[in-house]
């Protein structure tokens, strides 16, 4: 193949090639280039603008359930006696508690056997909180290491654990019941079992370490007539004040004061956390759609989606929502929208309006026809999943791809291209080597004849 160096011609045969394959790749590359560049741009905008959406409905749904808006919370006086957990239903008020007895498990054990000690055959029956565990008992598992696998293992076990007690030589069978009160004392029944002649009796000296036993709380002060009292079977106590759960955790010389109180500070955490995630959004948008005279428009100034988007969020936050017979507004707790579209707190005027409206804060945020609700409603066309924006995305994922298909095939045309001046380039310069050997030869040629007449 003939190397295109202008051997013959004397021009840059390669420059040239590459000259005219740019002339005729360079518009549509720079075309597909463009179009990749405002495509790219786009993208990443949309890309900003569905995060930014994706935070603030995290937002949205977490406020929707209403129980971060409306907490409880308690201060106990002595909380190595006990410690309280209001709930949001829970009345506000304050409380006297006296615990004067703590609620246990029983635990009981057997006298000091030897390992190789039997306990005849038959059925050994443990109850516990009106739930039988009858064990079958033979040679092969009537030991006390037979009888305490026995329990373990058992899949019907109701409660009962066993466990060793090491006495020297001996052992002695620790039987305890897992859960606390009187009505899980656990009881143990040999009747079903035949006790041979070697035999010993697992009940015999059988003895408590700690006897089933309710808890005691008085409600008010002991050595008042009118105070209540109740016994509980375990120190967690869920039902003796509406909507406290108390945990009992040692008996008390004196009474315990607590009070339970509206948890204002949680719901103003929640509402700030709102206004954080709504601004972010606005942030964004902003961001993604504004024109400046020296960096020029962002890639969705004037773009239609998002200035509904704009007004979807603009209305929802400044509607008056019904709460009961009256109407609430975020104005009326200090949130107001500034000029860029962003909320602003007035602080005093916010710390008054949660205290004033605390009653009608769940309604306004999380009821079936409040903020919450509505922005959640109108921004569902822009779901992430398969919402406006992500269409859009989509479609411009798809153009980058054929934009990228294209380059590919511009790339394979250039080379096609090419190769056809290659062609042409070496057809001319075979032709130029031609005639240059033949205008030699003539040059020879004349040069001898005048020689030879010369003579």
């Amino acid at each position: 193949m003939l190397t295109l160096n202008g051997i013959n011609s004397g021009l840059d045969t390669k420059a040239l090639i590459d000259s005219l394959v740019q002339v005729q790749r360079i518009p549509k590359e720079s075309s597909l280039q463009r179009q990749k560049n405002v495509d790219t741009f786009e993208l990443s905008a949309l890309g900003q603008l569905q995060g930014a959406l994706n935070s603030f409905d995290d937002v949205i749904s977490d406020l929707s359930d209403g129980s971060a808006l409306v907490k409880r919370r308690a201060t106990v006086s002595d909380l190595d006696v006990l410690t309280v957990t209001p709930s949001a239903s829970s009345s506000t008020g304050n409380y006297t508690f006296t615990v004067s007895a703590l609620a246990t498990n029983h635990q009981m054990a057997t006298a000091d056997f030897n390992s190789t000690d039997t306990f005849g055959t038959g059925t050994l029956k443990l109850s516990v909180g009106g739930e039988d565990l009858d064990l079958t008992l033979d040679s092969s598992n009537n030991t006390l290491t037979g009888i305490r696998d026995a329990i373990n293992d058992a899949e019907n076990n109701p409660g009962i654990r066993a466990a060793f007690i090491n006495n020297g030589g001996q052992k002695r069978l620790l039987i305890t019941g897992d859960n606390t009160g009187v009505a899980n004392t656990v009881t143990i029944d040999i009747t079903g079992l035949t006790i041979g002649g070697g035999d010993q009796t697992i009940t015999a000296g059988i003895s408590d370490l700690q006897a089933a036993a309710d808890a005691e709380v008085t409600l008010g002060d002991p050595a008042n007539p009118n105070s209540i009292q109740i016994t509980h079977g375990d120190n967690t106590i869920e039902d003796f004040i509406d909507g406290v759960t108390l945990d009992l955790k040692s008996v008390s010389a004196t009474p315990v004061s607590v009070t339970v109180f509206q948890d204002e500070s949680a719901a103003s955490n929640s509402i700030r956390r709102f206004v954080a995630a709504y601004n972010d959004l606005v942030t964004t948008r902003n961001s993604v759609t504004n024109f400046s005279e020296g960096g020029g428009a962002s890639a969705l100034h004037g773009d239609s989606q998002t200035r509904i988007l704009s007004s979807l969020m603009r209305n929802a936050v400044g509607d008056s929502y019904t709460v009961g017979s009256e109407s609430l507004s975020l104005s009326q707790m200090g949130i107001f929208t500034s000029s860029t579209g962003a909320l602003e707190i007035d602080e005093s005027k916010f710390k008054a309006g949660v205290t004033n409206h605390y009653s009608k804060l769940e309604s306004f945020f999380s009821g079936d026809d409040g903020l919450m609700s509505t922005l959640s409603e109108k921004l569902k066309s822009y779901d992430s999943s398969s919402g406006l924006i992500k269409t859009r995305m989509d479609r411009l994922q798809d153009g980058l791809l054929d934009i990228d298909a294209e380059t590919l095939k511009l790339d394979a045309q250039m080379e096609q291209v090419r190769s056809y001046w290659v062609s042409q380039f070496q057809t001319m310069e075979e032709v130029m080597g031609q005639f240059n050997s033949s205008a030699s030869y003539l040059t020879q040629a004349l040069r001898s004849l005048s020689n030879n007449n010369d003579n």
